[in-house]
């Protein structure tokens, strides 16, 4: 056995490894779905959970092996001589972006004319900041340090407000929270109200999310006149999308009920997942175009600057995102380092400096560092619940001034952080003590959290896990849909006049998406985690295939599936948009690559 072959067998087994684990994973969160939906704990897991684990494992494993090793027969099924004429023209139609562009706009355009806008009590939130700092602007007093105000809502430690007064905060991204929040006002300050804001906020991320959608799937779409891929075999072109990939791909972004609602959804993460998808097809350019040394047009370079900024104001983990995906394309690919530092590292800096110069002038409340504590506080909180005599005295000393372990053995919801921060408007059960703890207080609590722990491995594992399960459990259904903010009490009784508008329609659009979520197998099309897993077993069988280098691109989407499983929430449906957006395309880039591969015979 020579070097080569040496190696590729190595590799092979260590992608093997890596399925398996991804496999097990997606079994593990299936077969223990039933114990957290029925509130038991770990130690309940049973022969029937160790079946119903090894049948995921199987079919999971066994679809990585059926997808990675077939060959197409006769060439691709997708040809245009197969669909004829509706064939030429679906690729005729959809040869440039703005067709594109236009074909999913024209096909959306329904849901803005009928629904307006979906939207939940983080909106409400951005625009009272905005409103109540543009009163003080004007000379206002309203309550600051004394009395309840917006920022206690999504309590923000008073150590931390500034003592000037001020109402804006970091906790839903300041820079959105300006773009919503001053949308609304000068909407209520023109018309008396903020609806025809939020009409035209929600219009204006409509054809947002068209062009995301348009440039993405050309990317993907295109001729391979521009781009070619190295197999081991040899150095061939890769086909073009035909019209079964295109037709899938736009009826999937027409009829998908979790895209449908995202197109006009303010609430943050529909912003960022559309962004993302702009950001990922740039990345799909750019990994192929490395491939063959091609150098990169300037409008590529400006959609990666743009892509990546749209990203940073839109959700706080992006920056987490951008430096990992900048650090690894340092080291994968150091001659074109001063262009990823430019595309990637300047609008990091950049959002980072005048987040910097915010803070420090006082004119922005900075996010509280609890927001990234929450599953340290479930895992507290489940003890004091069900164990509180397993807390010992010195981890409950130090956790006296920041939280009320009896508050929080109460408050504690397997499924949702949120009611342990001490979120909600008045007269909500205090657990965390944000009015009166300090920055001294905070550092107090890894230690009494790791004490906890000690005494309480299963507990701590059981919080984790009820927390995070449904994002990799089909059996699950969303803990908070996207429907929920299609006809929620916010939009359908609190708003001045979308309420009125089509409101029965929005029963019954949310209704019908609700409904067809639960229908089994038919229903998993309606359901986020099903592109979740269905991402996470697509890239088991690149790697399968030996397509290391396509993790460039591919890496930020299991970033993603972390921050999901650290998210505050238990299958929330928001933080699954860029897997479900994304996934029609790797599949068209995992098919394409498959067919060059058979062509060179590797």
């Amino acid at each position: 056995m020579n070097d080569s072959s040496h190696r590729h067998s190595w590799t092979h087994i260590l992608a093997w490894i890596l399925a398996t684990l991804a496999c097990s994973w997606i079994a593990f969160c299936t077969a223990i779905g039933p114990i957290y939906r029925n509130n038991a704990t770990i130690t309940n897991f049973s022969i029937s959970n160790l079946l119903l684990f090894l049948a995921t494992l199987g079919m999971s494993l066994g679809l990585v092996y059926a997808i990675s090793l077939r060959r197409s027969q006769g060439g691709n099924p997708a040809s245009t001589k197969t669909w004829g004429k509706l064939g030429n023209w679906l690729i005729r139609h959809t040869a440039q972006w703005w067709q594109i562009m236009l074909f999913v706009l024209v096909g959306w355009l329904w849901a803005w004319v009928t629904l307006v806008a979906c939207y939940g009590a983080d909106l409400l939130s951005q625009d009272r900041e905005v409103s109540s700092w543009l009163a003080t602007m004007h000379g206002a007093h309203l309550p600051y340090l004394q009395g309840f105000t917006i920022m206690d809502v999504y309590p923000t430690a008073h150590y931390l407000w500034p003592a000037q007064a001020t109402y804006l905060t970091d906790q839903h991204n300041i820079f959105l929270t300006i773009l919503y929040g001053g949308g609304m006002a000068l909407s209520r300050k023109l018309t008396g109200v903020p609806d025809l804001g939020i009409a035209i906020l929600s219009g204006l991320q409509l054809i947002f999310a068209a062009y995301c959608c348009g440039v993405t799937a050309n990317r993907f779409f295109q001729p391979a006149s521009t781009f070619h891929i190295t197999s081991p075999k040899g150095h061939t072109s890769m086909a073009e999308a035909g019209p079964l990939a295109r037709f899938c791909t736009l009826a999937f972004f027409l009829l998908c009920p979790l895209v449908i609602v995202s197109t006009i959804s303010l609430t943050k993460s529909p912003l960022f997942a559309w962004a993302f998808l702009w950001w990922i097809g740039v990345g799909y350019e750019i990994y192929l175009s490395r491939i063959n040394g091609r150098k990169l047009p300037v409008k590529t370079l400006w959609a990666l600057v743009f892509s990546s900024s749209i990203m940073l104001i839109s959700a706080k983990y992006a920056l987490y995102l951008l430096v990992l995906q900048l650090v690894l394309a340092l080291i994968t690919d150091r001659k074109h380092w001063a262009t990823y530092l430019v595309c990637l590292g300047i609008p990091v800096i950049v959002f980072q400096c005048c987040l910097g110069l915010l803070f420090a002038s006082g004119a922005v409340i900075k996010g509280d560092p609890i927001e990234a504590r929450g599953i340290q506080l479930q895992q507290i909180s489940r003890v004091a619940q069900r164990n509180p005599s397993g807390i010992p005295n010195q981890a409950r000393q130090d956790l006296e001034p920041i939280m009320d372990l009896h508050a929080a053995g109460r408050a504690y919801f397997p499924n949702d952080a949120d009611k342990v921060k001490s979120s909600g408007g008045e007269g909500k059960t205090v657990v965390y003590r944000w009015k009166t703890v300090t920055a001294n207080d905070m550092k107090q609590l890894n230690r009494a959290w790791l004490q906890i722990g000690q005494q309480n491995p299963a507990i701590y594992m059981d919080a984790f896990l009820a927390e995070s399960y449904g994002y990799f459990d089909l059996g699950d259904t969303a803990y908070v849909p996207m429907s929920y903010y299609v006809n929620n009490g916010y939009v359908q009784q609190d708003s001045a006049w979308i309420s009125h508008w089509c409101h029965n329609w929005r029963d019954f659009v949310a209704g019908f998406a609700s409904s067809w979520s639960e229908i089994p197998v038919i229903g998993w099309f309606a359901r986020g985690n099903f592109w979740v897993i269905a991402t996470l077993i697509l890239i088991a069988c690149e790697l399968v295939r030996g397509r290391w280098k396509d993790l460039y691109y591919q890496l930020p989407l299991l970033v993603l599936m972390g921050v999901m499983i650290t998210s505050p929430a238990n299958n929330f449906e928001r933080h699954m948009l860029p897997l479900v957006f994304a996934f029609p395309f790797l599949l068209i880039a995992f098919h394409r690559c498959s067919l060059a591969d058979e062509q060179t015979g590797a």
